[in-house]
């Protein structure tokens, strides 16, 4: 299969949070654009080298994206996959980007739909190697204006059998419940500024974890990820990472 590989003209750290998909007219209707955020942590110290991940979709001899670092950012670039078919089961690995071993006891297979995109998140800590690969498809809808549309996804690997809540502060409208580890929720509408602020809550354990932020731009949908702020964070060391879809 051949892929068509398309190298955004700003780096990950120069993307906005507003901007709009500046590779949008390249996006052909026979294939999947992927969009790859690297949360898999690791507790026992280390480098962050030592999460530094390569991709492979479908060629498993070539990465798809090299050297991933930790994700500290909701907007990055994203990486186009070409279809044979409208739909098609690819083969997925994550592997380290100095070791060469895979980290998601893979491949494994996911069906991509042409003319769709994917928010791709590796999450786990390798202390506890509860690595997983989540891929989330995103639904095109309209947003009206002054609102936006969300979706949360939560990557807290370290509170694995733990369910969380995310409600706006302060006892405000509950926008997920009931999410487990590696899972993502429904869609939800809300006003909003220019700025997401939400409590995310272990329901579980019945505390709040944190109060935590985003930018957003009023009209858009949201894949909110929820992760440590840094690979080698402690467990109430959290920050929510805004994916952008139009």
């Amino acid at each position: 299969m051949v892929f068509l590989r398309m190298v955004m003209a700003a780096s990950i750290a120069g993307l906005s949070a507003f901007g709009c998909d500046e590779d949008e007219d390249l996006f052909s209707a026979d294939s999947a654009r992927l969009y790859f955020h690297n949360q898999m942590t690791q507790t026992t110290g280390g480098s962050s080298s030592d999460v530094s991940v390569d991709l492979f979709v479908d060629n498993l001899s070539s990465p798809l994206a090299s050297d991933v670092d930790y994700t500290v950012t909701g907007s990055v670039g994203s990486d186009s996959v070409e279809l044979d078919d409208d739909s098609e089961s690819i083969a997925f690995d994550v592997r380290g980007a100095s070791s060469g071993s895979t980290l998601i006891n893979g491949p494994v297979n996911r069906t991509l739909v042409a003319g769709s995109r994917y928010t791709v998140v590796l999450m786990g800590d390798t202390t506890l190697g509860n690595q997983r690969l989540g891929t989330f498809r995103y639904q095109d809808v309209d947003v009206a204006s002054g609102q936006i549309r969300v979706r949360f996804i939560n990557t807290l690997s370290r509170l694995a059998g733990d369910e969380l809540s995310v409600s706006l502060p302060g006892g405000g409208q509950q926008l997920a419940s009931s999410l487990e580890y590696g899972d993502g929720s429904s869609y939800t509408s809300l006003s909003t500024g220019t700025t997401l602020q939400v409590d995310v809550n272990n329901s579980t354990q019945g505390v709040l974890i944190d109060t935590v932020s985003c930018s957003v731009s009023s009209g858009r949908s949201y894949d909110v990820i929820i992760a440590y702020t840094r690979f080698d964070s402690a467990d109430d060391q959290i920050s929510i990472y805004c994916q952008p879809y139009s």
